[in-house]
């Protein structure tokens, strides 16, 4: 599967837009952030089909987000592409690490992170948030995760 990972452009918002559930408005909100400097979303595309994306926040030590492959991509190295892109980007902006949060109840992440070279921190949070299912159903979940990190090479020939 040949994958480019790149920074959403203005231009394709409404591409993922028309592929999300109605009131979802992630890629929305996303662009918003983008605009104000907060962070910027990785999208995977193979041809012109989005397949993937993770949101970069930006800062001294940034965090990969929001990390998400559809499903009829998962297994292909599009998860893998996302991150190694997530870490240029990081390492090009000066970081010397990046963050990854992990939920207890996604080992399949977990695994995903750890073959890539992120550790443990022990670093524990619980959060509560409301979100849109794929049937455009307002929910609300509670998570507990983990905050993986990874200290980023300055060797340009890392992956």
């Amino acid at each position: 599967m040949d994958v480019d990972v790149r920074v959403l452009a203005e231009h394709e918002v409404a591409v993922l837009a028309a592929l999300e559930p109605a009131g979802r408005d992630f890629s929305v909100g996303m662009w918003a952030a983008q605009q104000r400097g907060e962070s910027v979303l990785l999208v995977a595309w193979v041809a012109d089909v989005p397949v993937g994306q993770g949101q970069l926040t930006l800062g001294r030590e940034p965090e990969l987000r929001n990390l998400q492959v559809a499903t009829v991509a998962r297994g292909h190295g599009v998860g893998t592409t996302i991150v190694r892109a997530a870490e240029r980007h990081a390492r090009a902006a000066g970081a010397m690490a990046l963050s990854v949060g992990v939920a207890d109840d996604n080992p399949r992440a977990r695994a995903l992170y750890e073959r890539l070279g992120y550790a443990g921190t022990g670093i524990r949070a619980t959060t509560t948030y409301a979100y849109v299912d794929d049937a455009g159903v307002r929910r609300t979940a509670t998570e507990t995760d983990e905050m993986l990190r990874r200290v980023l090479a300055d060797d340009a020939s890392e992956p």
